[in-house]
């Protein structure tokens, strides 16, 4: 049985990557998905605060993970939707709604807003223009398509990813900073001082 299974495993992922470079590969949505790509990274790289990248790094971090589980778990085992064009020959698709718009977004409202009602606002507007005008898009021309499933839904999800990496950010942040005021010690204690060998009221042998 394990045999048949790995077999079986090969001959998909063969008929996958044929099906990639004869139907996907420099197609019209492919070069669509290229430049949706290339501008993306444009814009976050323009716009990023430098001096807060490592945890903007890490939000998006934590919301490319969170889309990679789900894609693997809502595309591989309940089928609710499917990319037609991926840029490499992987499952889950690799670089594209969910590991480049939705981080990049998450990182740069996160960047602007400085509280959670503004954060809300502007994750619901990013979360609408990816999900009901980027997404729909795709669909149109044959890169996405959902099956059990429905755009709204769709919007809570992303909605949700980011005000859960938020919130995880928060989190790590405040454990990282209540571990750095228990250590704040002086490492280097001043030496304490050593009594001479010879006291004050000693005095030395004379030589004879």
């Amino acid at each position: 049985m394990p045999y048949d299974i790995y077999e079986i495993g090969r001959l998909s992922a063969s008929v996958s990557y044929q099906h990639w470079i004869s139907k996907e590969l420099f197609s019209f949505g492919w070069l669509v998905t290229v430049g949706a790509l290339i501008v993306t990274y444009g814009i976050w790289f323009k716009l990023v605060d430098k001096r807060r990248i490592k945890d903007l790094l890490l939000l998006g971090s934590l919301c490319a993970v969170a889309f990679t589980v789900i894609d693997t778990t809502l595309i591989g085992f309940l089928g609710l939707w499917s990319f037609k064009i991926r840029l490499f020959p992987f499952q889950p698709p690799l670089f594209i709604v969910g590991l480049t718009m939705g981080p990049i977004m998450y990182m740069l409202v996160f960047q602007y807003t400085s509280s959670w009602k503004n954060f809300f606002l502007w994750n619901g507007i990013g979360c609408a223009v990816i999900v009901f005008g980027i997404l729909p898009l795709y669909s149109l021309l044959g890169i996405f398509q959902l099956y059990k499933w429905n755009w709204f839904f769709h919007f809570l999800l992303f909605f949700l990813v980011g005000t859960v990496a938020r919130g995880l950010l928060y989190w790590f942040t405040s454990i990282e900073q209540s571990q750095v005021a228990s250590k704040h010690v002086n490492v280097f204690p001043l030496p304490v001082a050593i009594k001479p060998l010879i006291g004050n009221n000693d005095k030395p042998d004379n030589d004879q």
